[in-house]
């Protein structure tokens, strides 16, 4: 973004608001005993940095954009270039956001630059912190200055607004061979006891730090002016279905904020399990409550950058309606390796999914949010307890979890 038109942006500071207080009382004192002196001195001042402040109020350029994706609890810092395009010199300059969401916090003081002469360009750095997921709708931010007095803002709002995407909680598991899928997905003939003999062709993408030089397309790279690097599948990778339990309305006892703490806790869960299995796995389909997502024709990290989008904005479902979507899921499950099923409560309709995905073949991981022994499970889900794996909403949130 860059741009310096705009409404003129006008507020108080701190010391601003300490002085027009001050004015105001002095101003019933007078009525009392004589003070005309102080408060005409106090209404000049307010006065002429008014005016002052008006008439070399900066011109200033802001190039930057916020970054695309950031994560929940992380403190993300991020440069925006400050460029006067007036021909006077600009005083006590500041970069700040004057509308974030309450869920986004800007942390620190802004950064002041005491000068920027014309035309100078200057680097200046902003931190934020989200404290939850989701997507968020972010105006520009505003170039202002203090100056005379430090009494009045002076800046350029604009209404532009950009969306930044907060990640959930995620990190990298540890998963126990605990078990084995009968279906094996192979798209053709390889050499014995060698692994990926006749890799496919899945596409390029950017060329990152720790790819293989080989593997670099340089004729995408002539025509992109950046580093290509080709990507592949593996004829022999495993395919995956990831299965979210959105639905809290189960839980009529819990308090929204036990609520909220469940549900983030399975976002993440799902987040860390779909960030360590995506090298090693092909992930078809994300069922999120009552939304099923077909992943099957996206590269790999294109899959994994859409699934963490997606579950960013996974909102609580009202209850469970999987009577159109199960069939879409059964027909995947005779070519699944593994099924991912991270759920709130065992209940009739995922306990069938689960036995439709045993019958196909596939080996099935049921991760349940909550503690062993705390949870009422009825008598047709009694003997679904020993093949289930408690994991308590806590341990998950602050990254306790590393082996499955």
């Amino acid at each position: 973004m860059s741009k310096t038109d705009g409404r003129l942006h006008l507020g108080l500071t701190d010391t601003g608001k300490v002085i027009l207080r001050g004015t105001f009382f002095v101003a019933l004192a007078a009525l009392i005993v004589p003070a005309f002196g102080i408060l005409s001195a106090l209404v000049a001042i307010m006065l002429m940095a008014l005016l002052v402040g008006f008439v070399l109020r900066p011109k200033i350029r802001i190039d930057g954009n916020l970054p695309e994706r950031v994560m929940v609890g992380q403190i993300t810092r991020f440069s925006y270039f400050l460029k006067n395009t007036s021909r006077l010199p600009a005083y006590n300059l500041c970069v700040e956001f004057t509308a974030l969401p309450e869920a986004i916090k800007q942390l620190a003081g802004a950064q002041v630059i005491p000068r920027l002469g014309p035309g100078e360009t200057i680097e200046v750095t902003v931190e934020i912190r989200p404290a939850r997921r989701g997507y968020y709708k972010i105006k520009r931010p505003i170039c202002q200055s203090g100056f005379p007095f430090n009494l009045f803002n002076f800046g350029i709002s604009h209404d532009d607004e950009e969306t930044l995407i907060v990640l959930p909680v995620f990190y990298r598991l540890q998963f126990s061979p605990i078990g084995s899928s009968q279906n094996v997905c192979v798209g053709g003939a390889r050499l014995a006891g060698q692994r990926s003999a006749f890799p496919e062709y899945a596409g390029n993408r950017p060329f990152l730090p720790g790819d293989s030089p080989r593997r670099i397309d340089a004729r995408a790279w002539a025509r992109l002016s950046v580093p290509a690097t080709k990507e592949y599948r593996d004829d022999f990778d495993k395919r995956t279905i990831l299965i979210l339990d959105t639905c809290i309305s189960e839980f009529p006892l819990l308090s929204g904020s036990n609520e909220s703490r469940l549900l983030e806790a399975a976002v993440s869960l799902c987040a860390s399990v779909a960030f360590t299995i995506n090298n090693d796995c092909l992930i078809d389909v994300l069922l999120a409550g009552n939304e099923i997502y077909q992943l099957t024709a996206l590269p790999r990290m294109v899959c994994l950058d859409k699934i963490q989008d997606i579950l960013a904005g996974a909102e609580p479902s009202k209850g469970y309606s999987l009577e159109k979507i199960s069939p879409v899921l059964i027909s995947q499950f005779p070519r699944i390796s593994e099924v991912f099923f991270v759920l709130l409560r065992l209940n009739k309709t995922y306990r069938h999914l689960i036995e439709l995905a045993n019958q196909a073949g596939c080996h099935c991981n049921v991760l349940l949010i909550g503690e062993s022994g705390r949870m009422n499970v009825d008598e047709d889900n009694m003997r679904w307890t020993s093949n289930v794996r408690y994991l308590s909403p806590d341990e998950i949130l602050t990254g306790q979890i590393k082996l499955l």
